[in-house]
């Protein structure tokens, strides 16, 4: 309880700290929300920063002011990890629907929002905040048709390749030149999609990875796991892969999966559900680890137990 209590304190301390440092000049460009006594629980206290967060700013003239706005806004979403989701998405709507009325305004929170939610450097990054973000911009009647291209994009990409979604099928090419299709296969336990480049070092070190995994090729081996390995760009065009694995060549997979970075990982359920997406191949392998092959015949010839399972 006691390391509970400290570890809860230092949470607090870190995010008043975080909070202070990012807002220095926000609290002088606008009155943040003053937290009342009563409300105790550190959840329910983020909740009332990120609802009324912008209570007291004059959004008619805080865009006057772009640097001082890009603090504010970074402080606003220090409070987000720590705030209930509903809470943060209507104030985002809410947020959003005042700003839009100056597509430009909005223009500059989209930047902002790719900044701290989507890029290489954001130190929150969260597809989902961000998606939600985006959605919220596609409704700016006005906003620059370039912009709203991109953020349409990005969009269409985010909603078919979140965790929870059900994997896009699309069409690959073999290395042998014909034509295939991948879905989704409800008779695989789980299915690895895995994106690479040949010849990028990154991508031919985590095809080795996997491929010296001995418990990923019991699994493939007994039929619960599928591989398919698709190479979104030619690179030096030799795509070497151990037998049992799908290959293929896919250079539009881009307008369809999320692939900023490569390797990526894509993890399936039997269901076709993206369980998991990441661009390190640590997790594939923990998650690998943790399943369970069928369970050899014994002398009595009775199979105990035949399906996969997390353990």
């Amino acid at each position: 309880m006691k390391h509970f209590i400290l570890s809860f304190l230092t949470l607090f301390m870190a995010l008043s700290a975080s909070a202070q440092a990012n807002g220095a000049i926000t609290q002088q460009f606008f009155q943040l929300p003053i937290i009342p006594d009563s409300i105790q629980n550190f959840q329910r206290r983020c909740d009332f920063m990120v609802k009324h967060y912008w209570d007291y700013c004059d959004l008619k003239k805080a865009f006057s002011s772009p640097d001082k706005m890009a603090d504010a806004f970074a402080t606003y979403l220090d409070f987000m990890p720590y705030a209930t989701a509903d809470v943060v998405f209507a104030s985002v709507d809410k947020f959003m629907k005042d700003v839009s009325k100056k597509p430009e305004n909005a223009a500059f929170i989209g930047r902002l929002a790719e900044e701290k939610l989507f890029s290489d450097s954001a130190e929150f990054r969260s597809e989902q905040l961000y998606t939600h973000f985006l959605d919220n911009l596609l409704k700016v009647k006005k906003l620059d048709k370039e912009a709203k291209e991109r953020y349409q994009r990005q969009a269409n990409i985010l909603h078919n390749s979140q965790e929870g979604m059900v994997a896009p099928a699309f069409d690959f090419t073999r290395p042998d030149g014909t034509s295939a299709h991948f879905a989704p296969d409800p008779s695989q336990f789980a299915t690895v999609l895995m994106f690479v480049v040949p010849g990028n070092t990154e991508s031919d070190l985590a095809r080795l990875r996997l491929d010296a995994d001995i418990k990923t090729t019991q699994l493939i081996e007994a039929g619960l796991v599928k591989i398919v390995c698709i190479a979104v760009e030619e690179g030096n065009g030799q795509l070497p892969c151990p037998k049992g694995w799908e290959v293929g060549f896919a250079p539009t997979i881009t307008d369809t999966y999320d692939v900023r970075y490569l390797p990526m990982f894509y993890i399936l359920n039997s269901d076709g559900k993206i369980l998991k997406k990441d661009p390190d191949i640590v997790p594939l392998l923990s998650v690998m680890q943790q399943l369970r092959l069928p369970k050899k015949k014994s002398e009595n010839n009775q199979v105990s137990d035949t399906t996969a399972t997390a353990e």
